[in-house]
C-alpha cells in the first residue's frame, strides 16, 4: 500500500472515531427524559392540574372557561405534539389536552 493510501485510511479511522465519541458524549450530556406530570401527584395538586380540561369542576374553578387548555396557554411549549413542556412545572411534561388554575392565555399581557 503506498504512502497516500495509508495515511487517508488512517485518517477516515482517526474521524470515524472521533464521530463515535462525540456522538456518545452528546448523549451522554443530554438531561433524563422528561416525565409526565399525573394529576396525583403533590405539584399537580398544588397547581390544580387536570389532564383533561373538559373534566374541570368549574364550581371549584370559576376562572375557567370552555376552550381553556394546556394548547393554549403561555407557560406551555409550542407545538403540536400531545405532550409538551411547562415553565410552571420545569422538567417535567403535561398533556395539551390539560388545564391548571394558572392558565394564562397565549400572547395575553
Amino acid at each position: 500500500m503506498n504512502t497516500r493510501r495509508t495515511i487517508l485510511l488512517g485518517l477516515a479511522t482517526a474521524l470515524t472515531s472521533l464521530a463515535v465519541t462525540l456522538r456518545r458524549d452528546a448523549a451522554a450530556a443530554e438531561p433524563a427524559a422528561r416525565t409526565l406530570l399525573l394529576e396525583e401527584e403533590p405539584a399537580a395538586r398544588a397547581i390544580g392540574y387536570l389532564g383533561n380540561a373538559a373534566k374541570v369542576d368549574t364550581i371549584a374553578n370559576p376562572a375557567y372557561r370552555r376552550g381553556q387548555s394546556c394548547t393554549t396557554c403561555a407557560f406551555a411549549d409550542l407545538g403540536t405534539g400531545r405532550r409538551r413542556g411547562c415553565s410552571v412545572v420545569p422538567g417535567r411534561l403535561i398533556l395539551a389536552t390539560g388545564w391548571c388554575k394558572l392558565w394564562k392565555l397565549r400572547g395575553s399581557a
